[in-house]
């Protein structure tokens, strides 16, 4: 298992690195091939990514994951916290 999270890991990598290259070419006037290089990167981790199985254990495994965790209490919620944190650094960059 801890393999396949590698892998997944590595071709999340690449994407990142890819989509890097592609958005935050250096200035200058070559920035095409770095462009096509960037795309070159962010193709290959997508193939990868996608091109990963799961055995029929591994899903088994992760759907009894799924199973045995309790659901989120209203405290721990995403969107509940994210729009106090926004508005807690709104307030320090309009003090500080």
């Amino acid at each position: 298992m801890k393999s396949s999270v590698i892998k997944r890991i590595g071709a999340l990598a690449v994407i990142v690195a890819g989509l890097l290259a592609a958005v935050l070419a250096p200035a200058g006037g070559n920035t095409a091939s770095w462009r096509w290089f960037g795309l070159f990167l962010l193709v290959l981790g997508v193939y990868f990514l996608l091109g990963q199985t799961t055995t029929a254990e591994q899903r088994q495994q992760a759907a009894s994951e799924r199973n045995e965790t309790p659901p989120l209490q209203w405290y721990q919620s995403p969107i509940l916290w994210v729009p106090v944190a926004a508005v807690i650094i709104a307030v320090l960059s309009l003090i500080l």
